[in-house]
Formats: C-alpha cells, sequence, structure tokens
C-alpha cells in the first residue's frame, strides 16, 4: 500500500461543510472501496493558514507543504490541509417579476435576460459579468416564448475577490 498527494476545490464559506462535500464527491467519484488516494480517506482536516487567498496562491502552498512533507499534512492516516480561497465568482439567485421584464420578453438568451435584470437592480460589481449556465424554473411569455418571470440561479465571474471556497489537500493511501 502506498499513498498519493491530493489537491482539491470545494465551493462554500463553512469549512465542515465544504469539507464534507468534498469527501462526499471524492467517494461518488471513486467509490467507498478505500485506499483511493483522495481526500475520500479522511476523516477530518486542519486549517493551515487562516489568510485566504487566491485558488492559484492556495494551490501553490498547498504544493510547497506537499513537497517539504509538512507535519500537518503529510501522514496519510492523518487530516487534511485546509485554505480559504477567494474568487472573482458567486452565483445569485434572481427573482424576475412581470415589472422587470419587458412587454414581448427579454431578448435573446437566459444570460442577457439575467444581465438585463441584474444591472436594471445594480446588483453587477464593476467588471462582473454574468457566466454562461443560468438555470431556474421561468415562465415564458406566451407568443413570443422568451423569458418573463420566475427564479434564475445566475453565474457570474469577473467580481470583486471574496471568500467563496476551500482548498483541501494532503496524502492519502492508494
Amino acid at each position: 500500500m502506498g499513498d498519493n498527494g491530493f489537491i482539491t476545490y470545494q465551493a462554500g464559506t463553512d469549512a465542515e461543510r465544504a469539507f464534507t462535500d468534498a469527501v462526499e464527491d471524492a467517494r461518488y467519484e471513486y467509490g467507498n472501496r478505500g485506499y483511493t488516494g483522495t481526500i475520500a480517506e479522511k476523516d477530518d482536516y486542519t486549517v493551515v493558514t487562516t489568510t485566504p487567498m487566491p485558488l492559484n496562491e492556495a494551490t501553490e502552498y498547498a504544493e510547497r507543504l506537499l513537497d517539504v512533507d509538512d507535519s500537518r499534512v503529510s501522514d496519510k492516516r492523518g487530516p487534511a490541509g485546509a485554505v480559504p480561497v477567494l474568487t472573482g465568482e458567486r452565483t445569485v439567485e434572481v427573482i424576475i417579476t412581470t415589472a422587470d421584464a419587458p412587454a414581448g420578453g427579454f431578448e435573446g438568451s437566459y444570460e442577457d435576460a439575467a444581465r438585463a435584470v441584474l444591472t436594471a437592480r445594480g446588483l453587477l460589481a464593476e467588471g462582473e459579468e454574468v457566466a454562461y449556465g443560468v438555470t431556474g424554473s421561468y415562465q415564458l411569455h406566451p407568443i413570443t416564448r422568451r423569458p418573463y418571470t420566475g427564479t434564475m440561479k445566475v453565474p457570474l465571474v469577473n467580481g470583486p475577490l471574496e471568500h467563496t471556497g476551500w482548498l483541501f489537500f494532503g496524502v492519502a493511501p492508494c
């Protein structure tokens, strides 16, 4: 039996919940057979720094700690390391009412509809953009079949950096 280094990002600002989700995701992907060399083998984590950092910096930091066999994360039976991560990405939920929608519904895609509502409400930060992948439930205009009212979950990118997730890393048996 050997060991394997792993690094995985999980969205969520609550470390405990993010850790649980990361372990569950790895178990779903790799199974419950054990010895996967992933976070699925971990029962606990330790926060190695409370200073949030962008994902690329957090990854470099994790790689350095793994390279030098830092005792906080190098035991394959010990806890995973955790670093809070800053990103300019977030998802907002927007409720669209008939007051938001033009008479014939929005032009273009769901992303265009979300952008129009977020802009009108002043909810986009400077430089922030609507990303592809708007989901939700919408009522369509009866004639134009364009989004008219409903709820949208809108992914946004290029916004101001904020704590949005955790980077977990360590060594696990494989």
